[in-house]
């Protein structure tokens, strides 16, 4: 029985802090609408920068999307600007996707306005509550990607 409760009480603070996960996450892209990328597209142009140039297909798998799905964001961000499609000098056949200028301005701008967002946020709490959820922060995101390393963190940083 007292097993059986433990693992209730873990299965509701779990579900508790994807809730607040969650709402912390729609909060800070709710704050940098204004580019005009739906998330979709802003994540397939973070992952462009940070790892052009690359082919549709390699961006299709990184974002866990069809290919045929992640040929039409590209082609969006293309049609923004956001993009450009060059050679593959691997293969003459092949197009790969890199950034613009634009798109990695358009990247920086949501991050400013979400770190803002954040900024303003955590100012509001006290050097102590700062620290905790600093602590916390790292604490699971270590947890969740034991494998990254901290040049790995900071383009995660992006977004």
């Amino acid at each position: 029985m007292q097993d059986e409760q433990t693992s209730e009480t873990f299965a509701d603070d779990v579900a508790g802090m994807y809730r607040h996960l969650t709402r912390i996450t729609r909060t800070l892209r709710a704050k940098a609408a204004g580019s005009g990328l739906s998330a979709g597209g802003a994540a397939t142009l973070w992952t462009i920068i940070n790892n052009a140039p690359i082919r549709v297909t390699a961006l299709a798998v990184a974002e866990s999307v069809a290919a045929p799905t992640m040929s039409k964001i590209v082609a969006n961000l293309v049609d923004r600007g956001y993009v450009e499609r060059v050679g593959d000098p691997d293969d003459a056949r092949a197009k790969l996707v890199q950034p613009t200028a634009q798109g990695r301005a358009v990247i920086a701008d949501m991050r400013l306005v979400r770190a803002r967002a954040l900024a303003d946020a955590l100012e509001t709490m006290s050097p102590a509550d700062r620290d905790t959820v600093d602590a916390g922060l790292r604490l699971l995101s270590t947890a969740l990607a034991p494998g990254l390393d901290s040049s790995d963190r900071q383009k995660d940083a992006i977004l």
